[in-house]
């Protein structure tokens, strides 16, 4: 109030900040607070404002404003805060006098960060992704697998980052991988066909198991976070009988055998020596895991501290062997399409008419560019069906890239990218 009464008196603010010990900014700021709200704003006033009052905003019209930017966050939550802001001054259900005091850019910005939670993250439109079955305990051996990478790991006597995909079976502790993989680049990642190829040899080894457990990273789920669509390896598993169960994120415990496994892993193997090349390694980890499924006694419970394949020699018997020559008649495109069918997604065409499903784009026709459509998959015939929300619009699109060919060849698969014209895809 000092500074606004002495700056009416005609004292320069700078002075004012002088004598007052403070900044020219600060006294700026509280005058030019009461020559927009008034004198009697000034009295009692906090320094700091809590974030919750917006800032700048007369108090009259204060609670109006909170409670027509919660209904305008409610209906449009995308929208950013300028074209919020911009919205506001034109809205129809403010007031001229509202819309003069409507709150700034970084007034709105404080108020969203204090009343939600994370007010810009990434939004994507709803999908419907059906909840990974998932089994608590496993019944007998090779029933449940946990599998885990062990990502860009540098090795001493290797110039390369190498990353070592582990699994165990849960119910007799036997360790069914640990292949050690050389990365191209630092960054570099595993795609879904290196995966599927280390899966193989394993299957071969110690057969099919019934169910295959592992986090959500992008080689096992792909997209399945963003655009709801599965994975080529999930459903690749779906076909061969096997169900695809994923951790809840942020929960590692869920996969705790394999994790354990892990940190002995690296105990073992790739804190403990130098290794002339990424098949030397290799080499040094299959005699470990030899002696420790073999001879070195396991503290887990069903083993007794006697050695997994010594307390369990079934698991040396696959109870469904699998043979990779005659994969394709083990595979069945049934299970895939019911796999799919559990499936929902929500899709809305680009301005050319078309959508994305399962890395392949699908025309709608141009006279739908920016249509929102609900999107299923039809187990009968293999074909897509779209509707529009309101239900004036059906479309049934025939499936791509969903062949038994697809799955089986995985790397190839994520290599194609097909873009379908419109008299093929339209019915």
């Amino acid at each position: 109030m000092e500074i606004y009464d002495r700056h009416r008196e005609g004292e320069t603010l700078a002075a004012i900040a002088r004598d007052m010990g403070i900044g020219y900014e600060t006294a700026r700021k509280w005058y030019r607070i009461g020559r927009r709200e008034g004198r009697a704003a000034l009295v009692g006033r906090k320094r700091r404002p809590s974030r919750t009052v917006l800032f700048g905003v007369p108090e009259s019209v204060r609670e109006r404003m909170r409670q027509r930017l919660d209904q305008v966050r409610r209906e449009h939550p995308n929208w950013g805060v300028p074209y919020l802001h911009a919205q506001l001054a034109e809205d129809p259900e403010l007031t001229d006098y509202e819309r003069a005091h409507i709150p700034s850019i970084p007034a709105i910005y404080r108020y969203l960060h204090e009343v939600e939670e994370d007010p810009f993250r990434k939004r994507h439109l709803p999908q419907h992704v059906p909840a990974s079955a998932f089994t608590c305990e496993a019944q007998h051996a090779h029933h449940l697998w946990q599998v885990d990478l062990k990502e860009k790991c540098q090795v001493a006597g290797l110039d390369e980052r190498i990353t070592v995909l582990t699994g165990r079976d849960v119910y007799s502790s036997v360790t069914v991988a640990s292949e050690v993989v050389a990365l191209q680049r630092h960054d570099a990642s595993l795609q879904g066909g290196t995966i599927q190829e280390i899966c193989r040899t394993c299957f071969t080894r110690w057969g099919l198991p019934d169910r295959f457990r592992t986090d959500n990273g992008s080689c096992f789920t792909g997209t399945v976070s963003q655009t709801g669509f599965p994975s080529y390896f999930t459903l690749w598993l779906a076909g061969l009988g096997i169900v695809h169960e994923t951790i809840p994120k942020g929960r590692p415990q869920q996969n705790g055998c394999v994790e354990r496994y892990n940190r002995t892993y690296s105990n073992l193997v790739l804190r403990d020596g130098s290794y002339r090349s990424v098949a030397d390694l290799q080499r040094v980890s299959d005699q470990t895991v030899a002696f420790l499924n073999g001879s070195y006694p396991s503290r887990a419970g069903s083993c007794e501290h006697r050695a997994p394949l010594e307390a369990h020699p079934e698991a040396t018997s696959p109870q469904r062997p699998y043979d990779p020559d005659g994969e394709h008649d083990l595979f069945s495109l049934q299970r895939v399409d019911a796999e799919l069918a559990r499936y929902g997604w929500r899709r809305r065409a680009d301005k050319v008419g078309k959508i994305s499903l399962g890395r392949q784009s699908y025309c709608v026709g141009r006279e739908n560019a920016g249509r929102l459509f609900d999107v299923t998959f039809d187990p009968k015939d293999r074909h897509y069906a779209l509707t529009s929300p309101c239900g004036d619009v059906h479309i049934r699109l025939p499936a791509r890239g969903l062949e038994v060919d697809d799955f089986l060849d995985i790397a190839s698969s994520q290599r194609k990218r097909l873009y379908p014209n419109e008299k093929r895809d339209r019915l």
